[in-house]
């Protein structure tokens, strides 16, 4: 169909008449989309808008705020997997009987066997520390899905109170870990390979509810998008930010 702008097409929107049709669409809508001064404004009004009342600058840095703290979240659950590695390797030395050499008054030296209480305590020490940091984040996260996992490890913790408190962990008001030093120095070895050492200790439930936390947390970060005009996908918090600003 050829058409000319010097016609009268209204009959293309509705029964001939008057521009102000109930269809709402005159020659002069017409005009202005064939020229693109309709599309112009389009994009005009649609950059000048806010969304939920926040400028496109501030949609940027909220952005990418949310990707930090998703990355971050997810980087202290790794180093958590990393920091309890030797106590719950069930193949670590750490709860083995150690060769030590005393020398009595007589300056006789006398070898006897016993365990490295302070290389036990740092680990658990390392543990708690570890732990606290994940959980003090996730626990806030503004991603419902990562706090909801930290939710139900905390809930799962409280389980574990009376055991825990056995070998020298604590707990704050704010669920946060503290260690007992002198009750994990004193605590019967067994107990603390219970509760820390091999697949079947707490501390391998721990673990692996860190690591859901850890992975969801990675998730929420890769998947921070934005539509772009041409209804694809912004991977990433400056693609979003230049989108909004029409750059994209």
């Amino acid at each position: 169909m050829n058409l000319s702008t010097g016609n009268d097409y209204s009959f293309l929107f509705g029964s001939s008449g008057s521009s102000t049709e109930s269809t709402g669409f005159s020659l002069n809508d017409y005009a202005s989309i064939k020229n693109g001064s309709y599309g112009k404004l389009l994009k005009s009004y649609y950059k000048q808008q806010k969304s939920d009342g926040k400028t496109a600058e501030d949609v940027k840095k909220e952005t990418q705020s949310k990707g930090v703290e998703y990355s971050e979240i997810s980087s202290l659950a790794g180093k958590f997997e990393q920091s309890v590695g030797k106590l719950l390797n069930s193949s670590s030395d750490l709860f083995d009987l150690k060769e030590v050499t005393e020398k009595n008054e007589d300056s006789v030296e006398n070898v006897k066997k016993e365990y490295d209480r302070e290389a036990i305590l740092s680990a658990v020490k390392d543990f708690a520390k570890s732990y606290n940091e994940v959980m003090s984040k996730a626990t806030k996260s503004s991603n419902k899905n990562v706090a909801r996992r930290a939710e139900n490890l905390t809930g799962q913790m409280t389980s574990y109170f009376g055991k825990l408190k056995e070998v020298g962990i604590e707990f704050g008001d704010d669920g946060s870990l503290k260690v007992n030093e002198d009750t994990v120095k004193n605590a019967d070895i067994g107990a603390l390979k219970r509760a820390f050492n091999g697949k079947d200790s707490m501390l391998s439930q721990i673990s692996s509810k860190i690591g859901q936390i850890g992975t969801t947390a990675a998730s929420a970060a890769k998947n921070l998008k934005g539509y772009t005009s041409s209804a694809k996908y912004a991977s990433n918090a400056d693609a979003i930010g230049n989108l909004l600003n029409g750059q994209a």
